[in-house]
């Protein structure tokens, strides 16, 4: 068991505070994106002597992650976990599933394209479901809305490019429709998206609605516009499932689910990759061809994710996937995992926890490792902590 040293990406829609409040210490003036905890290769945390996380489960992987871990999984830590710290909307996005992965990563090594190159889109073979966790309430798109749906919010601008949108959403299968209405959209220039944004834009003021949904659907449109003017992919939002999570609420985003989160810190866990697919409202590599044949454009309701098991002083989400699992607790508490990899985050206070004998206090937004070789896991003291670990083979 042992303290990490987790990364920070100091990506331009980060916070310039938030991670700093986080962690109890002063700003650095820079936004700051993202917490990484966790043993990927791109950016892993350190334990206290300075070893990297990853290079510690790749020479001691059966003491690490426990034998049964280790194989199925290939002696890596299958999980990370970061914070995510949002000023400004993030990409409008997609991740694969294990075939694409797969598939897109042996691509790019095969056109000798190197992992640190901007314009890769598959830094590694593996497919990227993910849970987030809100810490605050946090804004997100994700999911194509139902399209009879989408249809009446574009009526309500009263102008001829959102009503030919909403005609055509309805008049054939959803998915084909969608499919077809974004593509075309992604691929229009910017002068004509400047033209449409500021169409519906100046409709927007004409509006009144009573309905919550279309009032947030406005103040996203005015969000979006303001920022990225030319960008299709504002008019692409327009079809997205406006989700916002109160703290301790989550959700979960498979591959495949186009999304762009829009503000607040949340905790996220995924299976441990960095692939992603953009096609809009980022100055990023956009890989519009790859993101449309990655993503799923069957309408869903927005994807929340309740917990498995609920009680008092803890909450159990165990989303249908291999790789994590996650457990917001207080103690005391009886529930823990007690094999395996975990990772656990004090999130609103110190927390002492206890394994193999060893105390180790983790104060707020810091974290620690514990190794399969650990053993069960105590927790002593007034915080909440959030703990990642390796969900049991399903039989």
């Amino acid at each position: 068991m042992d303290l990490l040293d987790n990364p920070i990406r100091d990506y331009a829609w980060g916070s310039r505070t938030a991670l700093a409040a986080l962690l109890g210490r002063e700003p650095t003036g820079r936004p700051e994106a993202e917490l990484w905890i966790g043993a990927h290769p791109g950016d892993p945390s350190r334990l206290t002597d300075g070893r990297r996380l990853d290079e510690e489960v790749r020479v001691h992987p059966s003491q690490v992650l426990g034998p049964d871990v280790a194989e199925r999984f290939g002696g890596r830590l299958p999980f990370l976990a970061k914070v995510l710290a949002v000023d400004q909307v993030l990409s409008l996005q997609v991740h694969p599933d294990r075939e694409q992965a797969r598939s897109g990563h042996a691509r790019e090594e095969a056109a000798g394209l190197s992992v640190e190159d901007p314009e890769r889109s598959y830094p590694d073979p593996w497919h990227k479901p993910e849970l987030v966790f809100a810490l605050t309430p946090f804004e997100t798109l994700a999911g194509f809305r139902d399209v009879s749906r989408s249809a009446e919010l574009l009526r309500m601008f009263g102008v001829p490019w959102a009503d030919d949108v909403a005609r055509r959403l309805t008049d054939g299968e959803p998915e084909t429709q969608l499919r077809e209405v974004v593509a075309e959209t992604l691929d229009l220039p910017g002068s004509t998206v400047a033209d449409l944004v500021a169409e519906v834009g100046a409709a927007r003021g004409q509006v009144r609605y009573a309905d919550p949904e279309a009032h947030r659907v406005l103040e996203i449109l005015g969000q979006l516009a303001g920022r990225y003017p030319t960008d299709p992919g504002v008019l692409v939002a327009l079809l997205l499932n406006d989700v916002v999570l109160r703290p301790g609420e989550a959700l979960m985003v498979q591959p495949g689910v186009v999304h762009a989160h829009g503000s607040g810190l949340a905790l996220e866990i995924m299976a441990a990759s960095d692939n992603v697919l953009r096609a809009g409202l980022t100055p990023k590599h956009r890989d519009v061809p790859e993101l449309l044949s990655v993503a799923d454009f069957r309408p869903i309701p927005p994807p929340r994710c309740l917990p498995a098991q609920i009680g008092r002083g803890f909450a159990h989400f165990a989303p249908p996937v291999e790789e994590f699992e996650l457990m917001v607790a207080r103690p005391p508490v009886a529930r823990l995992p007690e094999s395996g990899p975990r990772i656990l985050m004090a999130l609103d206070d110190t927390v002492e926890v206890t394994a193999d004998g060893r105390t180790v206090e983790v104060t707020r937004g810091r974290s620690v490792f514990v190794e399969h070789d650990d053993g069960p896991v105590s927790l002593d003291g007034p915080g909440w902590v959030a703990l990642g670990s390796v969900p049991r083979a399903r039989r």
